[in-house]
């Protein structure tokens, strides 16, 4: 066969700086490679622009494409499920240009760098060069305990942590699995010397007033949470024993042990829960705002959906995709927000170098909602397979507690939001009172908890806080 018939004919996507330079390179170094042109909506190079976004469908078959390269660095996800979504019936494969510092503040590109399309690629945001000069300063000789640390956010933070020179990281988990995981990541990196890995469950609190005194640690950040939906409904009282009950008692233990900032992981689910899960963080939110502490300061991040943490909606399509050759999603207009773990990660970092808020909460902006169902096509699409010809799409129906589509905030919490100072994450001012004694509420479950009363009571005392809980 000759040189010329395996050649590779490549469409590149974008025709600005990024695109011209992978142009350069696949000349250069790429023999068997040849592009054939570029697309873009904007950039109207004459001679070299064979058309828009929109055209590339029936450009593939004009050009003969093998190949197409998305090189627009500073893409968000929009624009890549936009470019996937354009070509679900087709085969050819589509590869980026990544999403990194290096690119796109050296200009670095190579088709050698180029990758194949991941979940973060279709729903993450571009990169955003942070003030890591602040956050060193701030977070440099201090010593963190993570409740949770060794779970894919909480892990995800402790490398971040390490990376601002931190003096010590703390990680407790209940999980010997994930510890064990973590501790090995950490020799790779050689960074095992400057963590403490503990198993242990948040509500043994004689075990976590005694550590937290001993170890003295400047923050705590609790990221231990049960937090499927669906299961937490079937399983009231542990949703309530582990999400209220283990959170008061972290909660206390940093108190009486001093510490100075703590900061709680909450979720999108508490806005207007119709879940026992979101109901179990919304009690936590009522009881940290009921707090009278001279010593402990208190913050509060809700997330939206982490990509690919553990359990969550990706890694579970991954494995229905590889092992059955089918995708479940509950409904096919189910909306979500979505945040890479990078980004669940640097909204506690970030947000805690700022200290106290006077009460607030932070919120990441998460753009766009984004449509689930579309997700898994865009997944499976970048597999080089065809949703519903090569994957069958399933609709199983909306589960106990689920929404049909997320919210961020309330109405009445709308008009209680800034912007702050911090680049693409908004200050919630934490006003919503509790319309009953969040104390007394609190110690009412867990005497129900403990002597076993029905899923049918705990429900309808979450109901008393919550009438949308389903």
């Amino acid at each position: 066969m000759s040189q010329k018939s395996e050649c590779k004919n490549v469409l590149i996507i974008g025709a600005g700086n990024a695109g011209k330079l992978l142009e350069k390179d696949i000349k250069k170094n790429h023999p068997l490679l040849r592009v054939v042109g570029f697309v873009d909506d904007k950039v109207q190079t004459k001679g070299k622009v064979v058309g828009k976004i929109e055209d590339i469908p029936k450009l593939l078959g004009t050009y003969k494409v093998d190949e197409i390269i998305l090189a627009i660095p500073s893409t968000d996800g929009s624009l890549v499920r936009r470019i996937v979504r354009l070509n679900l019936k087709n085969r050819i494969p589509i590869k980026m240009i990544p999403r990194s510092q290096e690119i796109v503040t050296k200009s670095n590109v190579s088709y050698s760098k180029t990758k194949d399309l991941e979940p973060e690629d279709f729903l993450g945001r571009p990169f955003i060069r942070d003030n890591v000069e602040h956050l060193k300063s701030f977070y440099k000789g201090k010593t963190i305990f993570i409740t949770g640390g060794a779970g894919s956010i909480g892990s995800e933070i402790v490398l971040q942590l390490l990376d601002l020179d931190v003096k010590k990281v703390v990680v407790y988990d209940n999980s010997e699995y994930l510890i064990f995981l973590l501790e090995q990541n950490l020799k790779e990196r050689g960074q095992l010397n400057r963590c403490s890995l503990i198993v242990g469950n948040i509500l043994y609190e004689h075990k976590l007033l005694a550590l937290l005194k001993k170890i003295k640690p400047d923050i705590v950040f609790h990221a231990a949470a049960y937090k499927h939906v669906h299961l937490m409904n079937d399983n009231i009282d542990q949703a309530i024993y582990n999400n209220v009950i283990g959170t008061q008692r972290i909660i206390d233990a940093a108190i009486e042990a001093k510490v100075k900032l703590f900061t709680f992981i909450s979720t999108d689910k508490v806005v207007n829960p119709t879940s026992v899960m979101g109901a179990t963080k919304k009690i936590c939110e009522f009881y940290i705002k009921n707090i009278q502490s001279k010593h402990t300061q208190f913050n509060i991040v809700r997330f939206g959906n982490v990509i690919n943490s553990n359990g969550s909606a990706l890694p579970l399509f991954e494995r229905q995709m590889r092992l059955h050759r089918y995708i479940t999603v509950t409904h096919r207009k189910m909306m979500r927000f979505f945040m890479s773990i990078r980004e669940a990660a640097q909204l506690v970092i970030k947000s805690t170098s700022q200290g106290n808020a006077s009460g607030s909460i932070y919120i990441l902006n998460m753009g766009e909602l984004i449509n689930i169902y579309e997700v898994a096509e865009c997944l499976v699409r970048s597999k080089n397979l065809i949703p519903g010809e090569d994957v069958e799409m399933r609709i199983t129906g909306l589960r106990k507690g689920e929404k049909m589509v997320e919210e961020l905030y309330t109405e009445t919490e709308k008009g209680r939001i800034s912007r702050g100072n911090m680049k693409g994450i908004f200050l919630l001012k934490n006003l919503d009172e509790c319309p009953e004694n969040i104390n007394d509420f609190i110690a009412e479950l867990e005497e129900k908890v403990k002597i076993n009363v029905s899923a049918t009571v705990l429900k309808e005392d979450l109901r008393r806080l919550f009438p949308s809980i389903r």
